[in-house]
C-alpha cells in the first residue's frame, strides 16, 4: 500500500463529558451514516458513466455489536453502518460491490486517539501511568490493554486493515459483497450469535 493508511470519516465514540446531547447524537449518525451513504450515492452513477465495476469499502467498528455505557451514539451509528453495507450492496449490484471493515480499537497510528485522550483511557482503566511519561509509552501501554481483549493479543495497527481494504478493492474477493469483514484480533464479545 506504499505506505499510505486507510483514512475514512468517523466521530469518536463519546464526548468528553460523557453527555450525549441531541446535537452530538445527530452529528455523530450524520458523520458514521450518512456521509457513507452519499459518498456511495455520489460515486455510483461516476462509476456508472464509465462503465467500470467497482469496490467500495466503508469503516464500520466492532462497536456494531458490542454494547457498552457511554458510546451510544458510536455504536448505534456502526451498527447502522454496518446494515448500510449491505443494503448497498444490494442497491448497487452488479456493478459496485459494497463491504465493510470492522476493526476493534485502533490505538497506535489513529488521530482519535491524541494524547489527552490516551491518558484519559488508562485513567478509565486503571492502567498505570506517570504523567510525564512519554506519549509513546501511553500509547503502547492503551494498544496492549486492548490488544489483551482480544484472542491473538497483538495490537490491530492501520496496516492490518490496508490489508483486508486491499483485499476487498482488488479482485482477489471479486466475489463478496455486502459483508463485513472483522479485524479484531478474535475480540470475543463482538462474535456474532
Amino acid at each position: 500500500m506504499g505506505g499510505r493508511r486507510p483514512r475514512s470519516a468517523g466521530r469518536p465514540p463519546a464526548s468528553p463529558d460523557g453527555i450525549i446531547n441531541d446535537a452530538l447524537w445527530a452529528l455523530t449518525l450524520e458523520v458514521n451514516v450518512t456521509a457513507n451513504y452519499m459518498l456511495t450515492d455520489e460515486a455510483y452513477p461516476l462509476f456508472t458513466a464509465q462503465g467500470i465495476d467497482a469496490s467500495v469499502v466503508l469503516t464500520s467498528s466492532a462497536n456494531a455489536v458490542v454494547a457498552k455505557k457511554g458510546s451510544e451514539a458510536y455504536d448505534v451509528s456502526k451498527a447502522a453502518l454496518s446494515h448500510l453495507v449491505r443494503e448497498l450492496a444490494v442497491t448497487y449490484s452488479p456493478r459496485v460491490r459494497v463491504n465493510g471493515i470492522s476493526p476493534a480499537t485502533v490505538v497506535k497510528g489513529s488521530t482519535m486517539f491524541p494524547r489527552d485522550r490516551v491518558v484519559g483511557s488508562l485513567a478509565k482503566y486503571n492502567i498505570p501511568y506517570k504523567d510525564d511519561e512519554a506519549t509513546d509509552s501511553l500509547v503502547t501501554k492503551l494498544a496492549q490493554f486492548y490488544a489483551d481483549r482480544t484472542l491473538t493479543k497483538s495490537p490491530i495497527t492501520p496496516a492490518d486493515q490496508a490489508e483486508a481494504y486491499f483485499l476487498l478493492v482488488t479482485q482477489r474477493l471479486s466475489k463478496t459483497t455486502g459483508q463485513i469483514i472483522t479485524v479484531d484480533g478474535g475480540l470475543h464479545e463482538a462474535f456474532l450469535r
